[in-house]
């Protein structure tokens, strides 16, 4: 029978930890609460190692992979059956282990009476806090059946827009890469071995020739430099910020041309659709602008939201509190206060969702066609130089021989 490793909340403050034997690890959950405690984390032991894939350390759901559970388990739901029902299905073809316990634990907890947005919530690293509040909403209002079909719509589209931008930068990513490589070859080993003919030929060197040499053995010698460099680079962009460097960086983001007009018609879009969903799911619009908050990426964004709600909570209305934003387009405040004057702010909000993601995709698609003449030229000219700075002694050693 397999082992099993604990950690379990006895009290308030006291913990304990053991191992025990189970079938499985819903069954050793279940031993674990019959012994009045609460567990915190299980693992199984395997070979007297720790498998490393307990119900508790699962990593963050995929996207794509959130999408596919959503539109099964809407699919299911409309069919007629029950949630736990649903689960219990959708649990036995799940082929990820991780994922496959995952749905397990939420269809035992709700047999164990917790509603389908408090099982979830028991995951907050599978599901987000907008995901469950919109379930928690189709559940009081009793069109669970239309938020999950409505949830799926919307992760569909965030996964047809992710993939598009990843379609249309995949080609320039891929010449950034093949062209780096070449040059790096040809400094590091082509070079090199002309460098030693020169040497030989005891002649003055052309300063484009020099150049391209000095280079060539800054690379080779001092190659962990760039590493460090690359190191620092990547240590600065992880490291933990305060609120102000965070707001400075996201705010420079957006001024910068072409790429802010980007990253801020991407918000707006993920902000008015996800806004839409949950007021058409019934959830209060303060509820909903404090859940879009926590999802929203750019933090000045963040910080306009939340000057949103406060204006709200002070009496203003949804286009009235926009409307004081400066990074919020007059597009939106107009198309949002249409919505509220006819009482269709949800169908307004999507308008604009939809209308943000056409508009991104097109600017995306007017970046990579403007990026991918521009990235083959720059590579051009450097191999070129290279090639040229490569060449010249050597006529200028034919020349002399002659």
């Amino acid at each position: 029978m397999p082992k099993f490793t604990y950690s379990a909340k006895k009290g308030p403050q006291e913990k304990v930890s053991g191992v025990i034997e189970a079938k499985g690890r819903l069954q050793a959950i279940a031993v674990i609460e019959e012994k009045g405690l609460f567990p915190v984390s299980i693992e199984e032991i395997t070979d007297g190692k720790l498998s490393g894939t307990g119900v508790f350390s699962v990593k963050r759901m995929r996207l794509k992979e959130l999408m596919v559970f959503t539109r099964q388990f809407s699919n299911l739901i409309e069919s007629g059956l029950t949630i736990a029902h649903a689960l219990n299905i959708i649990t036995k073809q799940t082929a990820n282990p991780a994922l496959r316990n995952t749905f397990a634990d939420i269809g035992e907890r709700i047999k164990d009476g917790s509603t389908f947005s408090e099982a979830l919530s028991s995951h907050p690293g599978q599901f987000s806090q907008y995901y469950c509040a919109v379930i928690k909403a189709g559940e009081i209002s009793g069109s669970l059946e239309t938020v999950l079909a409505r949830l799926a719509d919307f992760s569909e589209q965030e996964e047809r827009t992710r993939s598009d931008i990843l379609a249309a930068l995949t080609y320039p990513a891929l010449i950034v890469s093949v062209g780096f490589i070449t040059i790096y070859a040809l400094l590091v080993y082509a070079v090199p071995q002309l460098t030693s003919m020169f040497e030989e030929a005891g002649e003055a060197l052309p300063f484009a020739t020099q150049l391209l040499i000095n280079i060539s053995g800054a690379l080779r010698h001092y190659w962990w430099l760039l590493l460090l460099l690359v190191g620092a680079v990547f240590f600065v962009i992880k490291r933990g910020k305060s609120q102000n460097e965070k707001l400075f960086w996201d705010k420079l983001l957006l001024n910068i041309p072409l790429a802010g007009k980007i990253i801020l018609k991407s918000e707006m879009a993920h902000f008015s659709r996800m806004l839409s969903l949950l007021m058409e799911s019934g959830v209060s619009i303060i509820v909903a602008l404090d859940v879009v908050n926590n999802t929203v990426v750019n933090n000045v964004i963040k910080s306009e939201i939340k000057n949103i709600v406060a204006d709200i909570k002070d009496g203003a209305s949804l286009s009235q509190a926009v409307k004081k934003s400066v990074y919020f387009p007059d597009y939106v405040v107009s198309i949002i206060n249409v919505g509220e004057e006819a009482g269709t702010l949800e169908k307004s909000l999507k308008r604009i969702a939809v209308s943000y993601e056409e508009e991104l995709g097109r600017l995306t698609r007017a970046l990579t066609s403007l990026l991918e003449p521009v990235i083959i030229l720059v590579m051009g000219l450097v191999v070129g130089f290279i090639v040229t700075a490569m060449l010249l002694p050597i006529f200028q050693i034919n020349l002399i021989t002659r």
